[in-house]
């Protein structure tokens, strides 16, 4: 009988494990795959040494990625990757955390990396995998203005099909429709007052603006900086930093297209 490899036998059960259930956790990833945490953490490494997983900077999650040059928009992992010296760059720069959200289908964004930390006074620290409002939250409203009204309609479709009636009233009301033409014209998204989702309602209440990042011209997610709401004004945050956001995000889309640094 043909002996086979048992690391690597190992080390594709625990890539199954996170193909299947998404982003895991040491802990969770050897109780899934039954093996010992001292030997799921030999793997990880090793696999995330060779490019097939990607250890989140947020949160410490392991999310798959594959081990290719450039990343798909929907290699979230490897997305990420690239993006994070970017966002360090940044937050090292104007002394905010950054936010990576992306669009993971059409009508929904997710958090996929971003340099929060947990500090006494700060905001919600673990954000990874959270979902944003297209509608309310700041890279939701920076996305909406700068898709095209094809891209726009099929958001929106999503938006009126979800249970949040303040949603779809922004929606048919009209209310969205002037928030995207003020978006446009100063230039970034910010997040709607009083909107802060109770499930990150852990620590201040946050306030936030987003540039959009556009790989190739495509509106694909956002790059936003986040504080403590009652620290600054959004405009202020703006007026020093908007300029090192629009640089940072076109650094990312740079990247992600597979070009040099801008």
């Amino acid at each position: 009988m043909q002996k086979t490899n048992r690391s690597l036998e190992r080390g594709l059960a625990l890539l199954d494990v996170l193909v299947e259930r998404g982003p895991g956790t040491l802990a969770a990833l050897a109780r899934a795959a039954d093996l010992p945490k001292p030997t799921a953490s030999r793997l990880l490494l090793t696999l995330a040494g060779q490019g097939w997983i990607y250890r989140r900077h947020n949160d410490g999650r392991y999310v798959a990625t594959m081990p290719t040059g450039v990343p798909t928009a929907r290699d979230f992992g490897g997305v990420a990757r690239r993006a994070l010296p970017h966002l360090l760059a940044l937050t090292e720069r104007t002394g905010l955390a950054a936010d990576l959200t992306w669009v993971v289908e059409d009508g929904v964004l997710e958090v996929i990396e971003s340099t929060r930390m947990l500090q006494e006074g700060g905001v919600d620290a673990e954000v990874a995998g959270f979902r944003p409002s297209l509608v309310f939250s700041a890279p939701g409203r920076a996305l909406l203005a700068d898709c095209d009204e094809e891209a726009l309609a099929r958001h929106l479709r999503h938006v009126t099909r979800m249970d949040s009636p303040a949603e779809r009233l922004a929606v048919t009301g009209g209310q969205l429709a002037a928030e995207l033409r003020a978006t446009r014209q100063r230039g970034y998204g910010q997040r709607a007052a009083g909107y802060w989702p109770h499930s990150s309602d852990y620590g201040r209440e946050p306030m936030d603006i987003a540039v959009v990042i556009a790989p190739q011209e495509v509106p694909l997610g956002c790059l936003s900086l986040v504080w403590p709401a009652e620290v600054l004004a959004a405009k202020d945050v703006a007026a020093k930093h908007l300029a090192d956001m629009r640089t940072a995000a076109r650094r990312i889309g740079t990247a992600l297209a597979g070009g040099r640094r801008a």
